[in-house]
């Protein structure tokens, strides 16, 4: 391993990741707009620079030996971190007031952004849209100011506001025998598989996935998605079922499937979060906003 600190271009970890998420040198040129054998170069050279494989070549294909997956990892969060930077410098040198305001997909922001906007009329939100295994990363990185996520959240530093509960919903296909039930048992999906949220910790898992179950056991494991695009893609076609909050199922009615309560499972957290280290006056501002309408709707 090198004996010093090493000089990350940012440039090439852009270009190995989008090696990486692609799995092919010629398609990654061709998004990033430059050569193939330029993109080869400096992919060898930042191989070279960290003195390790970051992929496994063959005439075929191309895959990521473990140490890239994990580089992978890394150079997502440096790049987030980077642009992150370069968006407060930005704002910053503008004298621009604006909060950066993140949201897990069917959680309930418009009652404390419009709070908010009514006692800062002069700063302007920009909405965000968080997933499951960046939600943490993004706030301390500075990316996004505050988020109402889905605890848990595994990450010192930030701080959480519990807001509301959400019960899980099962996801069926149509002709599943459950799929007409008003509420459904876990032991009655026991036999199914269950889509796995990707890159999910074991314990957000454990909530919003119901795995492993309250009694200990472990269900099926079904594809791994991203999105709910490709959760519905893989019910659809019989490759399992899956748990989303309820507020999601909401947000995604389809003929083709069902959407039934789950009885015996208990419910999940949707909560405010921010970077404790992080001070803010607008930050400040805008979770006393959040704190003072979860008293009165009586949530907090």
């Amino acid at each position: 391993m090198p004996d010093g600190p090493i000089d990350l271009d940012l440039r090439k970890l852009r270009y190995f990741v989008a090696v990486a998420e692609r799995r092919h040198f010629g398609r990654a040129a061709v998004a990033l707009h430059v050569t193939q054998p330029a993109l080869s170069r400096q992919v060898r050279q930042l191989e070279h620079d960290l003195r390790v494989d970051l992929f496994t070549r063959s005439t075929r294909e191309v895959t990521l030996t473990p140490a890239g997956e994990q580089f992978l990892r890394d150079a997502k969060a440096l790049l987030s971190a980077a642009e992150a930077a370069r968006e407060r410098a930005r704002r910053i040198g503008a004298g621009d007031d604006a909060l950066v305001v993140g949201f897990m997909l069917g959680t309930d922001v418009s009652l404390a952004l419009n709070a908010f906007s009514g006692q800062h009329p002069h700063v302007s939100i920009e909405l965000v849209r968080l997933r499951w295994w960046s939600q943490a990363r993004v706030l301390l990185d500075g990316s996004v100011d505050v988020g109402f996520v889905r605890p848990p959240l595994e990450a010192d530093g930030v701080e959480l506001l519990p807001l509301y509960p959400e019960h899980l919903t099962a996801v069926l296909p149509v002709d599943h025998p459950r799929a007409h039930d008003a509420k459904v048992a876990l032991a009655a999906l026991a036999d199914d598989p269950v889509l796995e949220y990707a890159e999910a910790a074991e314990a957000w898992s454990a909530v919003w996935n119901a795995d492993p179950r309250p009694d200990g056991t472990r269900p099926g494991h079904g594809p791994a998605f991203h999105d709910m695009e490709e959760l519905l893609g893989y019910v659809r076609g019989g490759r399992g079922i899956a748990f989303v909050p309820n507020s999601v199922a909401a947000a995604f009615p389809r003929s083709d499937i069902a959407y039934v309560p789950v009885a015996d499972v208990p419910p999940g957290q949707v909560a405010l979060a921010w970077n404790g280290s992080r001070h803010s006056p607008l930050i400040t501002s805008f979770v006393e906003a959040v704190r003072a309408g979860a008293r009165a709707r009586g949530t907090a």
